[in-house]
């Protein structure tokens, strides 16, 4: 049986992430890494902790490392460098990467795995304050133009975001919605009001009768 890793910075109980675990479980020896992640089912989940709130030192150290576009830093911060030991103590047939920040990671530690990418929102365009944009609007520009190239798949949710990251960064971008579970309808509608045939408004433009009562 093949093994799939989904790697996230988030909880991988969250509804997308769950979702995926939930198409991928039974058919695949399944690992999950994830940001303060819970047990879940028979599934192997590894979990790293939440960055510590940075400093007035770490602040500026953060404004000097953006200043010098030395972008790494920003990647391998404390609480994420398990990822790499996670990552290097297994072997993945595919791993799928649902956070542009988490790349780098998996690109460097994929061994023989295909990598896949979850690039569920345009991330250089992603709205902030302005000292968001000033620290990480170009850090996560670089992450895409370093980074997407190296994964085997891209895929985003909508049209238009997967052509801005075709158009921008030159790669394929599939579309994979994030639509709801499908359910049936049922195989009829049964009026709660009694029909009275005697004093109806047709709406013949719509197709549809109304009813006065």
């Amino acid at each position: 049986m093949k093994k799939i890793c989904v790697i996230a910075e988030e909880d991988l109980s969250t509804s997308r992430q769950k979702r995926l675990l939930d198409l991928l479980y039974g058919k695949f020896m399944l690992t999950g890494i994830g940001l303060e992640a819970v047990p879940y089912k028979d599934i192997e989940i590894l979990s790293y902790p939440h960055a510590i709130k940075r400093n007035a030192e770490q602040e500026a150290e953060l404004e000097r490392n953006v200043a010098k576009k030395d972008y790494m830093k920003l990647v391998k911060i404390p609480n994420r460098m398990i990822i790499e030991k996670y990552l290097q103590e297994r072997i993945f047939d595919a791993i799928f990467c649902k956070d542009l920040v988490l790349l780098p990671f998996v690109i460097e530690n994929r061994k023989n795995a295909k990598v896949i990418m979850d690039c569920r929102e345009y991330y250089p365009g992603e709205q902030g304050d302005e000292r968001w944009k000033r620290l990480f609007a170009g850090f996560n520009d670089w992450l895409c133009q370093t980074y997407l190239p190296q994964a085997d798949y891209v895929y985003s949710v909508s049209q238009g975001i997967a052509e801005e990251y075709t158009k921008n960064y030159g790669i394929k971008c599939d579309v994979i919605t994030s639509a709801a579970y499908y359910f049936a309808p049922p195989p009829h509608i049964i009026c709660p009001f009694q029909r009275n045939r005697t004093n109806q408004t047709h709406l013949s433009r719509n197709g549809i009768t109304r009813e006065r009562h």
